[in-house]
């Protein structure tokens, strides 16, 4: 299990909530890719043990209204996500359009997005805004350097932030590595966990 004690550097300060985390499929969907039967799950093997967040406000809601189709109704969108770690750029997207709510780029499933080497694992966060990603491959970052703006582009059925760490996978398929379990601030966070992000 690996500690990213400054992975809440990757949200603003706010309340967010953990829409998909945990070890079990029930709780977190991204467990799935871990069923050797699915080859097309192979790819994305690296993600399996990762978490989905959202931006909640003082009442408990994520949006305007119930399910808008205007990304930027959602609490989350637009908010500034922060490297996590120490590392440097393994890739990086953002050119992908950012869906209407609850259409998704089955495509690109990640979306606009950046991978980062830390250390001796990588660390993906994904469904950025377009045209917000401001790391390249190759760039060298410390924690709290500016990587872009959480989106909805890929897969994703509403605007979030999808965090996951793995061993390093292979250069066609780099989210195919060995998955790896993340605590934040000494937390595994699991679905319906609240992570309270303080000013700095």
């Amino acid at each position: 299990m690996h500690q990213l004690a400054a992975a809440q550097a990757s949200l603003s300060a706010a309340k967010y909530l953990v829409v998909s985390g945990g070890s079990r499929e029930l709780i977190n969907g991204h467990m799935m890719t871990l069923n050797p039967a699915v080859e097309r799950y192979r790819a994305y093997r690296g993600q399996s043990y990762g978490l989905d967040i959202i931006k909640i406000n003082a009442l408990g809601f994520r949006s305007r209204g119930l399910q808008p189709r205007d990304p930027a109704a959602y609490a989350i969108y637009g908010e500034s996500v922060l490297a996590p770690c120490d590392g440097y750029v393994l890739a990086s997207r953002s050119d992908r359009p950012d869906m209407p709510v609850p259409s998704m780029d089955l495509e690109v499933i990640e979306g606009n997005h950046v991978l980062l080497i830390c250390d001796d694992f990588v660390v993906l966060l994904a469904h950025f805004q377009q045209g917000s990603v401001k790391v390249a491959a190759g760039d060298q970052v410390s924690t709290g350097d500016y990587l872009g703006k959480v989106g909805n582009s890929g897969k994703t059925a509403e605007p979030h932030l999808h965090i996951s760490a793995q061993l390093p996978g292979s250069a066609l398929e780099p989210i195919s590595g060995e998955p790896l379990a993340i605590t934040i601030n000494g937390r595994y966070l699991v679905r319906n966990d609240v992570l309270r992000v303080a000013a700095h």
